[in-house]
């Protein structure tokens, strides 16, 4: 018999308790969030009654990525981020630098749109306020108040998280309910606001590519699926089953929110309102206390923020740690009672209020966080089909060699459709992680990046 003094000394495992429908859950709820409720207006107003079909094209690529991310997974089991993926496929430091520069920096921008989606809903029967107020000081308090939670401990973090996606999901059903009976009333296929931001007529395929170019904030989450891998049983089947399950799942949600909100209320006057789904409840049940859906959101839009800020500041905790010192050793800095990273939080909290400074328009920010994303899966896509050339045993779960070439196609595609503003921030900002990475190699000598996603 095996003593315990032997058994103590054997590695530790994490527990294999989530079955297929736990991990879909946990997919759907951190899919969920604020790009609903802040964004559905914006793509009304450029594909107009077929805003719909810019949902499922994005829901088609979200797809095709978390496949190439489940066979990734099944590859190298205990590595479950993308800047690991891209360092076995790539072994190059810069890359892998960039790529958790990027992953980063789309949760700040995602941070700062989930902050003016608060400010929206929070203040929409505050029509008189100043709008210093309304632009900035809520939006950076809302920031603040993340950051406090964040720094705390991820207890309440993970306890906020729960309360939140209930929340959330509770009121996009409240859309759905009140607004079913107006489905039918109008063609879903017109598109009679499709015009470009220059005011000319776009074409049909141009006006659903890039409305699904903004719709795609909607879905990011899906990527964290394959971080569980370890915690599922039957991983290399429950895993990417529940992958598209939850991207299924999403997409249908956010198709009938979207039809439901073409019918209740035209594309034209979406396109101009800064709370889409409130003006939804407002026109469909005039009767439901409204104040309650001004509160709603803030949950959902809470969520997302926390999420983000937390994923930011372990990612330079991660980077502060390694030999190379890309970032300052003080980002390393743990606090000794909440024994959270807060020097990374309260950075990763000030860049957010820096990007609310410069960019007014939550369609922009939004962007900017599938600006960085979608560069990342392209690697991961181009990362995959090289692996699978190179040949070696065939991992748990594999997928045909066409799903990352096509995943790779229509990342690119909605990629080329983002934000002018966004693209141009994120060229920025990438030159800036080049010259930060050329400068610590000039110091330094030869730099090896290890990945800490």
């Amino acid at each position: 018999m095996e003593s315990p003094q032997a058994s103590d000394k054997e590695p530790r495992s994490l527990h294999r308790v989530l079955g297929l429908a736990a991990i879909t859950a946990f997919g759907v709820g951190d899919i969920l969030g604020a790009g609903v409720y802040g964004l559905v207006g914006k793509i009304a107003g450029i594909v107009g009654s077929a805003a719909w079909m810019s949902y499922v094209l994005a829901g088609i690529t979200a797809a095709l990525t978390g496949l190439t991310y489940a066979e990734l997974a099944s590859r190298h089991p205990k590595a479950g981020g993308a800047a690991h993926f891209c360092e076995r496929a790539f072994r190059n430091s810069l890359l892998t630098f960039l790529v958790i520069f990027f992953v980063a920096s789309s949760g700040l921008f995602s941070m700062a749109t989930a902050s003016r989606v608060f400010a929206d809903y929070a203040l929409a029967h505050a029509p008189g306020l100043h709008p210093l107020v309304r632009e900035y000081v809520v939006p950076i308090a809302f920031v603040g108040l993340i950051a406090a939670v964040a720094a705390i401990g991820i207890a309440l973090s993970s306890a906020a998280n729960t309360v939140c996606t209930v929340i959330e999901v509770s009121g996009l059903l409240v859309i759905i309910v009140v607004g079913i009976p107006f489905l039918g009333s109008i063609s879903y296929l017109r598109f009679p606001a499709a015009v470009t931001d220059s005011g000319a007529l776009s074409p049909y395929p141009v006006a659903i590519l890039t409305g699904a170019s903004i719709a795609f904030y909607a879905f990011i989450g899906f990527e964290d699926m394959v971080n569980l891998s370890e915690e599922v049983t039957h991983p290399e089947r429950n895993v990417p089953i529940a992958i598209c399950l939850a991207i299924l799942v999403t997409t249908l949600i956010y198709c009938v929110i979207a039809l439901v909100s073409v019918s209740v209320v035209a594309p034209v006057a979406l396109a101009g309102s800064k709370t889409p789904l409130l003006d939804v409840v407002r026109a469909a049940s005039p009767r439901f206390p409204v104040w309650v859906y001004s509160i709603i959101p803030g949950f959902a839009v809470f969520n997302t923020a926390l999420l983000n800020l937390i994923m930011a500041s372990r990612l330079l905790y991660g980077m502060a740690k390694q030999e190379s010192r890309l970032v300052p050793a003080v980002l390393g800095y743990v606090h000794p009672r909440w024994r959270t990273p807060v020097v990374g939080v309260a950075l990763s909290a000030l860049v957010t209020a820096a990007l609310l400074l410069c960019f007014r328009d939550v369609r922009t920010l939004a962007s900017g966080t599938s600006t960085f994303l979608l560069v990342v899966f392209v690697l991961l896509h181009i990362a995959l089909f090289r692996l699978k050339r190179q040949g070696g045993p065939a991992p748990a779960f594999s997928i045909p060699w066409m799903v990352p070439i096509a995943g790779a196609f229509t990342s690119l595609l909605l990629l080329v459709r983002q934000d002018a503003a966004a693209l141009r921030a994120a060229g920025t900002l990438a030159l800036a992680a080049l010259a930060l990475f050329a400068l610590n190699r000039f110091v330094r000598g030869r730099i090896t990046v290890q990945s800490v996603d």
